[in-house]
């Protein structure tokens, strides 16, 4: 959660000042990036799940809810290839819906809340357009996943020292 947060803000944030200071002709470019995160982050989650002792029918779901936010995604990417005006409101939509199922599953209410953030900003998103969007996703990741999976950390932190 931790590694796709700071990727995702990163790019959004690329993408938005590659466009805005017209310093690339192709700015949508960077989400490329996204690819090797991908890799990378499916590698080491097959890693931990073959070393983990125990699986619990919470991993498994979490699994599911997350898979089906990727599978959303891709047939998403499809279906509005081209026209991206409705892009960024219709990703936080959804990250708000797999965000909200995954801090319900673990009665994490900061998730929860995180889910809320994304909801928000999908509205915000949509009112102010494509160019502003990427920005807008940016705060959106931040605000739904980054600080939400500080505090998960943290928490798991606090309750392994105790």
């Amino acid at each position: 959660m931790l590694l796709w947060s700071w990727v995702l803000i990163i790019i959004s944030l690329s993408h938005f000042l590659l466009a805005q200071f017209q310093l690339f002709q192709h700015p949508e470019m960077a989400w490329l990036l996204t690819i090797p995160t991908f890799i990378v982050s499916f590698f080491v989650g097959l890693k931990k799940g073959k070393s983990a002792m125990v699986r619990t029918h919470l991993d498994y779901l979490f699994m599911w809810v997350w898979l089906a936010f990727a599978a959303t995604l891709v047939l998403l990417f499809i279906f509005i290839y081209g026209n991206w005006e409705l892009i960024n409101p219709v990703i936080l939509a959804l990250a708000g819906f797999a965000t909200f199922l995954s801090g319900a599953l673990i009665k994490f209410k900061p998730m929860m809340y995180g889910a809320v953030a994304f909801w928000l900003w999908s509205l915000v998103a949509f009112f102010v357009g494509p160019h502003y969007g990427t920005l807008v996703m940016a705060i959106g990741i931040f605000t739904g996943y980054l600080l939400p999976g500080y505090l998960l950390k943290h928490k798991s932190n606090e309750s392994a020292t105790t």
